[in-house]
């Protein structure tokens, strides 16, 4: 049973259909009170009318002064009775002629109106009047109208109510055809399915919710991209310098080759290979489970920038590479892990010096802030495409298949590098057009805010 109820189509229903009674008890109430407020005019007008009516019927017939004989008394208490109304009347309220009042209890909550009446020029008596509730005769043609109307409400409530549980019935089975489609779809997409993607129908939040599941899994099939990807960098990365060494120890062991430092350097220089990617492979891991500790010290964030343009001059000035550093000339200082952040920096700017053309140009500098610092590095290298920017920092990705982009590698120093930023609470960009060069900005928070580093 409980079951049953946590399903979609019936939760909808009972919330639209627990919407549209709570709707119909309003209007009914409104309805009704509206209906006694018009009742109550009603009265107050009908019983001006019935007192004129009877003041008319008392001076016809002679009956402005009593005492009345019993004959008079039962004529006026026909003509009440058929106005639906009760009298008293008399030459005031202390003497009295005629009285129908002291048939009927309660009197005194009763709506009584007074009249007086006026004979040949003379206040001849003053008539009391009140409607004829206990007998509930008060005009046949509203009592009877008064039934229409109540029959009329109650056939139109039904009406209502019955349109209410087909509109919520109908509009609860529309709702939860989407959400089954949407069910479905990531069932498909859970077994294996790629190529799948959820109609984007319905109401906005089920659109919305469409359209993430299609980016849900587009961005899978492009995790899997990278996944098959990965298995053949890794593959080839760890085949190559391992076919070289083992050929070239072959070689040595069988006599081939002469064992001496010339070949032994190149099997070492092979190790050293294999060495940087399993290195680079583990600080990634690090990186991204946050198993790596920071020492955070107060730095001069131009002396870091300015350290590792140094490092890279005799790079950049071996392929005639114009490498600059523009000094904001403004302390800047940040709390920060120095080595760490020298890293990042040192990507950033080797990646700059790999892929920038003989006689370009590089730009390393520092911008301060009040609350952050940041170091840039512009390149005119070969830049990255539109389609390639947003992955950039993603792990193992290359946004140049044939593995000219990155030399060689497997795609894992900018993903160590965001790791490194983010865990001092930082920022790294790249702004980037193919053919034009890049830009890479790492923001630093000048306060390092968290409690856990050490």
């Amino acid at each position: 049973m409980l079951r049953f109820l946590r399903k979609t189509n019936v939760i909808l229903f009972l919330t639209l259909q627990g919407c549209f009674l709570v709707i119909l008890t309003i209007i009914a109430y409104g309805y009704n009170y509206n209906w006694e407020d018009v009742f109550q005019s009603y009265q107050e007008e009908q019983i001006k009318v019935n007192a004129f009516k009877m003041m008319d019927d008392i001076r016809n017939e002679d009956l402005s002064v009593g005492p009345y004989s019993p004959e008079q008394k039962a004529w006026l208490t026909r003509r009440a009775m058929l106005y639906g109304v009760l009298i008293r009347y008399g030459a005031d309220r202390q003497e009295v002629w005629f009285d129908m009042f002291g048939s009927i209890p309660n009197m005194k909550d009763a709506d009584i109106q007074e009249f007086p009446v006026v004979a040949k020029g003379q206040n001849r008596g003053l008539l009391q009047i009140a409607f004829n509730k206990q007998m509930n005769q008060l005009d046949p043609s509203y009592v009877a109208y008064q039934k229409v109307m109540q029959e009329r409400s109650a056939l139109l409530y039904s009406i209502a109510a019955l349109l209410s549980i087909v509109v919520s019935i109908t509009v609860s089975r529309l709702l939860s055809a989407h959400m089954q489609r949407l069910r479905e779809t990531a069932g498909l997409i859970r077994t294996g399915d790629r190529q799948v993607r959820a109609p984007i129908k319905g109401p906005e939040e089920v659109r919305q919710l469409a359209l993430t599941l299609n980016e849900l899994s587009a961005e899978l099939k492009i995790q899997e991209d990278w996944r098959h990807a990965l298995m053949e960098d890794l593959t080839h990365e760890l085949r190559t310098p391992l076919t070289s060494m083992l050929s070239q120890l072959e070689a040595m062991i069988d006599g081939i080759y002469e064992v001496n430092v010339e070949w032994l350097q190149q099997v070492y220089d092979e190790l050293i290979r294999l060495t940087r990617l399993m290195t680079d492979m583990e600080r990634l891991s690090e990186a991204e489970a946050a198993r790596f500790t920071i020492h955070i010290k107060r730095e001069n964030m131009v002396q870091l920038a300015e350290q590792v343009y140094r490092n890279f001059l005799p790079m950049a000035k071996s392929k005639s590479i114009k490498l600059r550093f523009n000094n904001p000339n403004v302390p800047c200082y940040a709390e920060v892990d120095r080595d760490k952040l020298i890293q990042v920096v040192s990507n950033i700017v080797s990646n700059a010096v790999k892929y920038t053309n003989d006689g370009g140009t590089i730009t390393v500098g520092v911008d301060w802030q009040p609350e952050a610092t940041i170091i840039y590095c512009q390149d005119t290298g070969i830049g990255i495409g539109a389609q390639d920017l947003p992955y950039v920092f993603n792990r193992l990705y290359r946004v140049d298949k044939s593995r000219s982009r990155f030399s060689g590698g497997v795609g894992l120093g900018l993903s160590i590098a965001k790791a490194l930023v983010e865990a001092h609470e930082g920022v790294i960009e790249v702004d980037s057009e193919l053919g034009i060069g890049s830009q890479f900005r790492v923001t630093i928070p000048n306060t390092y805010k968290s409690m856990n580093h050490l």
